[in-house]
């Protein structure tokens, strides 16, 4: 097989490359192994607007939201189903500086966050002496559905190979990528924290996230 562009890992960034590779008409092949407890398989899917404790407006939010409504939307109509759902958040401040924090930032006219001024409808369900405020729109990527949907794609179309990257039979000449009987222009990783142990980028000071999740079953609550 030859493509202009072997892919490394298909998670979130690797979906993404791929389609817009697809999208412009450009040969390519993914190779992913399907580890279960990759991060992309793991992630929540929020893309929240706002970050960090002092509740600060993401960089670019007016321009990139839109943009990633727009392309989320294509790719539902790619794979047949909807990936993308509107969320918001409600935040429970932990400390009256939190709320303080909150607050300030919706004096500063911030129009992503709102102070919610219906705190009965969770009164009976958690206790929040702090007060609340809520963050919207926010969305949610279903990570479940869009990268198996996606992967099911590029099998169709031949563009998909499964099975654990071996670096050791990588071969990069001056004229092209060669990896088993793929030979391709370029490579791209796309693999997330493995880049810590490839050989190429080994040497650049990666930080690795540690991500803590708590899953509840409240049948109650609605």
């Amino acid at each position: 097989m030859t493509v202009d562009y072997l892919i490394i890992g298909q998670g979130i960034s690797g979906t993404w490359l791929s389609y817009f590779l697809q999208k412009e008409n450009q040969s390519f092949c993914v190779i992913d192994n399907h580890e279960a407890l990759a991060s992309s398989r793991i992630a929540a899917g929020v893309i929240n607007p706002v970050t960090g404790r002092r509740h600060v407006e993401v960089w670019l939010a007016d321009v990139l939201f839109p943009f990633i409504k727009k392309v989320y939307k294509e790719i539902s109509i790619a794979i047949g189903t909807s990936v993308f759902e509107q969320k918001n958040i409600i935040d429970f401040f932990p400390s009256p500086q939190m709320r303080e924090s909150f607050l300030q930032r919706v004096a500063e006219k911030n129009s992503y966050l709102k102070d919610y001024t219906d705190e009965n409808t969770f009164q009976s369900d958690f206790n929040f002496e702090f007060h609340c405020g809520e963050i919207k729109p926010v969305y949610t990527v279903l990570l479940e559905k869009l990268l198996p949907l996606w992967q099911q794609v590029l099998k169709n179309k031949n563009q998909f190979v499964e099975e654990n990257f071996d670096i050791h039979k990588l071969q990069i000449t001056s004229d092209a990528i060669r990896y088993n009987d793929i030979t391709a222009r370029k490579i791209i990783f796309c693999d997330g924290v493995n880049a810590t142990n490839n050989p190429y980028f080994h040497r650049l000071p990666f930080a690795p996230n540690k991500g803590e999740a708590i899953w509840l079953d409240i049948p109650s609550l609605s």
